[in-house]
């Protein structure tokens, strides 16, 4: 330390309880001097402290592949290591350390036209005061890149109490034989009886055959007003991020791998995924609310 930091170093000490402007005279240094000095201390103590929490934060950003931003890694610092950060610092060291993350865009298709006329019972509530009371089912495609079969179909039943994905299933064809082995999956798992499950109007979902098994399992149908995507965006919403940060984690190019893909990242969105609304995974939620 040369002389006038050390000259510096003895103003902010006595800062408090003597005037500034008082000690710069008795020193022999500059006002501006003085706090430029400060900044740069205040800035190095900053970068300090920002290098301590850097490891957990890359930690936490490597092990969920760039798919969290700041949000869920506030919630993540919280959950997995009890630092509570502020989120504006969370995202102020992501931006100083060039960890941005991987922000898919929002989208929402147009459905093919109805095959009747259905009511909309949840009507946007997406809202659920426990588990297995309002679900929500819909259909959507994933590319395969190598072989005869160019797409595989992922049915998926979502739990509207925590955002869990209860049951699904996949194959080569969109037929109603895969919604109704999904169908099976959730009679598995479980549900309250009269339960509402919603979906869009496809023509899956408007199939006679659909609506006999939903009766026989004692489920409520519910459906989206025509060409009103957002009647059935929490589910969309799920896709989103399944066709999005799968790919993060691997590369499938078969439909085999797709398949244990799409596995494999449910049980990572059910298990491990923090909600920002739950503060948790679904599952985790659901755990700590039973």
């Amino acid at each position: 330390m040369n002389d006038k930091e050390a000259q510096f170093a003895f103003i902010h000490a006595n800062a408090k309880s003597h005037p500034v402007q008082k000690l710069v005279e008795i020193t022999e240094v500059s006002r501006s001097g003085y706090y430029k000095w400060l900044k740069r201390n205040a800035e190095n103590v900053q970068d300090t402290k920002d290098e301590m929490l850097l490891p957990y934060i890359t930690k936490i950003f490597q092990y969920h592949r760039g798919t969290y931003g700041r949000k869920r890694i506030k919630l993540a610092l919280k959950d997995e290591y009890g630092l509570i950060i502020n989120e504006k610092r969370v995202s102020r060291i992501m931006r100083k350390y060039g960890l941005y993350c991987r922000i898919r865009r929002k989208r929402f298709r147009n459905r093919v036209q109805p095959h009747g006329e259905f009511p909309n019972i949840l009507n946007r509530n997406f809202k659920a005061i426990k588990s297995g009371i309002k679900l929500a089912i819909d259909i959507t495609y994933v590319e395969v890149k190598k072989g005869s079969q160019k797409w595989m179909y992922v049915c998926a039943i979502k739990d509207l109490f925590n955002g869990e994905i209860v049951s699904y299933s996949i194959g080569q064809s969109q037929n109603m034989g895969l919604v109704f082995r999904a169908l099976e999956d959730l009679k598995k798992k479980g549900f309250e009886k009269g339960a509402i499950i919603h979906s869009d109007q496809g023509i899956q979902f408007t199939n006679p055959g659909y609506i006999k098994r939903l009766e026989k399992m004692g489920l409520t149908q519910s459906m989206s007003r025509r060409g009103n995507c957002w009647d059935n965006a929490c589910i969309e919403n799920f896709f989103g991020h399944l066709k999005c940060e799968m790919y993060y984690f691997t590369q499938p190019e078969t439909a085999v791998e797709v398949i244990d893909a799409v596995a494999s990242y449910i049980n990572y969105y059910n298990h491990k995924r923090i909600q920002t609304k739950l503060k948790m995974s679904p599952v985790n939620y659901r755990l700590k609310s039973a």
